[in-house]
């Protein structure tokens, strides 16, 4: 519940005792969720930065009238997997593709003339 609790200060935010502790639970609920699914999100380098991301979503649900701790574990899972994941595989791609495009066509190195 403490890392909630840090988030949910430093958005200024006001909950009652037992909203808190749903938004704790959904919190460990959706990063347990992310962490099975083997993401790479879930890996030490990103893991304090994306659990920050995940609970400032559950808190900006929360400030919209979302309480039940399933329905923000899942959308705060849905956000990561939107913005992030597949994010990163469009870059990728986008890199590939862009790459096979400036790559020279019949060019020889190595021939003096």
């Amino acid at each position: 519940m403490a890392a909630i609790l840090e988030f949910v200060r430093s958005e200024s935010a006001v909950f009652d005792p037992e909203t808190v502790q749903v938004l704790a639970s959904a919190l460990d609920d959706a990063w347990a969720r992310i962490e099975k699914a083997g993401s790479r999100l879930a890996r030490p380098a990103y893991s304090r930065v994306m659990r920050e991301v995940v609970a400032k979503r559950i808190i900006e649900m929360a400030q919209h009238g979302v309480t039940d701790q399933e329905k923000l574990a899942a959308d705060a899972v849905r956000f990561i997997s939107a913005n992030y994941v597949e994010n990163y595989s469009a870059k990728i791609e986008s890199r590939k593709d862009r790459a096979i495009r400036l790559k020279p066509v019949g060019t020889v190195t190595g021939l003096s003339a």
